[in-house]
C-alpha cells in the first residue's frame, strides 16, 4: 500500500480576507446578543435588591418580636450593621446593599421614626427608580412593590 505524498506547498492558506469575515462574524454575534444579556442582568440586579428588601423587612420584624419596646433607630442600625456584613449591592460591590441615605441609587434606604415606632425600607434601582416600599410598623408591614403597569402611569 503506497500512501500519496502530500506537497506542503499546495496546502490552502487562510487569507487575511477569510480572518478578517471571521473576525467580523464575531463581532456580529456578540453586538446581537449584548443587549439581551444586559437587559437579562439588569433584571437579576433588581430582583436581588428586592429580596435584599424582604430579608430586612424579615430581620426587623424578628428583632422587634423579640424586644417589643426597642426603638426603630437601634433596631435598623443593628440589622443594617449585620445584614451589610453579609449582603453586597449588586450594582455596586464596594457600595453597602443597606443605607440611611435618602437620595441613593441602587440601593436600599432606611428611614426611620422613633415618635412613631416605624421603619420604612425603599428600594431604587439603577437609575433612582423606585422599586419597592416596605413600610414597617410592630407587629405587622405594608409592602409596596412597582409594578411593570406603574412604568406606564
Amino acid at each position: 500500500m503506497k500512501f500519496p505524498k502530500i506537497d506542503l506547498c499546495k496546502i490552502k492558506k487562510i487569507t487575511a480576507i477569510e480572518i478578517t469575515t471571521i473576525f467580523l462574524a464575531f463581532i456580529a454575534l456578540g453586538v446581537y446578543y449584548s443587549p439581551k444579556f444586559m437587559q437579562k442582568q439588569e433584571i437579576m440586579k433588581a430582583a436581588k435588591i428586592k429580596a435584599d428588601n424582604a430579608v430586612f423587612a424579615s430581620k426587623v420584624l424578628e428583632e422587634f418580636s423579640q424586644n417589643k419596646d426597642a426603638k426603630p433607630s437601634i433596631v435598623t442600625q443593628k440589622v443594617a450593621d449585620e445584614l451589610n456584613l453579609i449582603a453586597k449591592n449588586p450594582y455596586d460591590k464596594k457600595a453597602k446593599a443597606y443605607t440611611f441615605d435618602i437620595n441613593c441609587k441602587a440601593c436600599n434606604s432606611i428611614e426611620y421614626d422613633d415618635n412613631l415606632s416605624m421603619v420604612i425600607l425603599t428600594t431604587y434601582n439603577k437609575k433612582g427608580d423606585l422599586i419597592a416600599r416596605t413600610v414597617i410598623k410592630p407587629p405587622s408591614f405594608v409592602t409596596y412593590n412597582k409594578m411593570e403597569e406603574d412604568k406606564n402611569n
